[in-house]
């Protein structure tokens, strides 16, 4: 049974996924702990966009720990049903906004949103490397991006080694952190030149 880990919502359960969703991955409360940790104060008040949201534990979690707001993307018909019901169950309805697609669809055919994201949450399936490049080209190029945002992307470790990720040169890594197999990487946004 997972929680909320901390920020208003504490300690709450979360919604068990249902049977019938597969290959679905959820962030362990260590992970998300990492990283609401390391962000602290930059998340309240933040617009966030959880890009393969899965269970939602990561929007959650921002939201608890005081996100304005949250856009959750998820292309399984099956999981986006459930995430209307976590965030009901949750009392999140009115801070988030579930879109079913897939996040490369989505952010080329939605536009940005008239306010940009402060945060942006990638954890794709571990084995799709190549989603990683493809969703930050996109984030970039769309201008989906604040000035002072925060991209944190979640992989696994092969015999613990990080994987070779295509990061596009914009995006400036401020920090890397190991939790065993799963590492977390926060990027910047460098200045153009």
């Amino acid at each position: 049974m997972q929680r909320v880990v901390s920020g208003r919502l504490g300690g709450r359960k979360l919604l068990p996924l249902p049977r019938s969703v597969t290959g679905v991955r959820p962030s362990s409360g260590r992970v998300r702990g990492a990283i609401f940790d390391r962000l602290q104060h930059e998340v309240v008040g933040a617009h966030v966009l959880d890009l393969f949201a899965g269970s939602g534990a990561l929007a959650i979690e921002a939201l608890s720990r005081g996100a304005s707001h949250a856009t959750l993307v998820e292309q399984q018909s099956g999981l986006a049903r459930f995430l209307d019901r976590q965030l009901e169950a949750l009392d999140l309805k009115s801070a988030t906004r579930v879109v079913r697609d897939d996040a490369r669809r989505f952010l080329d055919r939605q536009g940005p949103s008239a306010t940009p994201f402060d945060l942006v949450l990638v954890d794709p399936p571990y084995a799709e490397l190549n989603l990683y490049g493809e969703v930050l080209d996109r984030l970039l190029a769309g201008a989906w991006l604040a000035p002072s945002a925060t991209v944190v992307i979640e992989y696994q470790k092969r015999r613990g080694q990080r994987p070779e990720l295509a990061i596009p040169r914009r995006l400036v890594s401020e920090a890397v952190r190991d939790h065993g197999q799963t590492a977390l990487e926060f990027f910047s946004l460098r200045e153009p030149s």
